[in-house]
């Protein structure tokens, strides 16, 4: 019996703190702290894409739409209600960093993302002040890639594994 078969479903292994959105921030808007989407693309055998950033976030405030690339930079700023990118936003090329709310004397940071009723985080290297922080966050889109590989034709799988199940180094006849 291994030390994670008795785990309850409901819970965690970080059992700090149960608070819920709402404990957190008193008034974050009665949404979902994060929405997934699934994105699903295909390959044949052989042929996967480079491993460049994708689109992985999206964070919605009351009027722009900001796109989050899987390396927590923000490569795309867009009008709400128009669609219409901003190609100059300060924010572009910047890092996320999370989310704040300040009440009071107290301020609430969320990493690693913002939350519904925080303001979006960006900063840029080697600064210490933030290269933007957004109004008041909406909506919180996580986009999980999911891609499948079309294995059929003989050897597909050799080919994508080929370089794991091949290694030189410490045995004998490597280079």
């Amino acid at each position: 019996m291994g030390e994670f078969d008795d785990l309850d479903e409901e819970k965690t292994l970080v059992e700090e703190s149960r608070d819920t959105l709402k404990d957190l921030i008193p008034d974050a808007p009665p949404v979902a702290p994060l929405e997934v989407v699934f994105d699903r693309e295909m390959h044949q055998a052989g042929v996967i894409s480079a491993d460049v950033p994708y689109r992985a976030l999206e964070i919605w405030t009351q009027n722009r739409v900001y796109m989050v690339d899987s390396t927590m930079t923000c490569c795309e700023v867009r009008d709400r209600h128009t669609g219409v990118e901003d190609k100059k936003h300060s924010v572009l090329g910047a890092r996320l960093v999370g989310g704040q709310r300040k009440y009071g004397k107290t301020l609430h940071v969320a990493r690693p993302f913002p939350v519904p009723g925080t303001e979006a985080v960006f900063e840029r290297d080697g600064k210490r002040t933030p290269a933007g922080v957004t109004s008041k966050v909406e909506r919180v889109v996580l986009h999980i890639r999911v891609t499948s590989v079309v294995m059929e034709q003989q050897g597909a799988w050799d080919d994508v594994t080929s370089a794991f199940l091949h290694p030189s180094f410490g045995h004998r006849g490597s280079r």
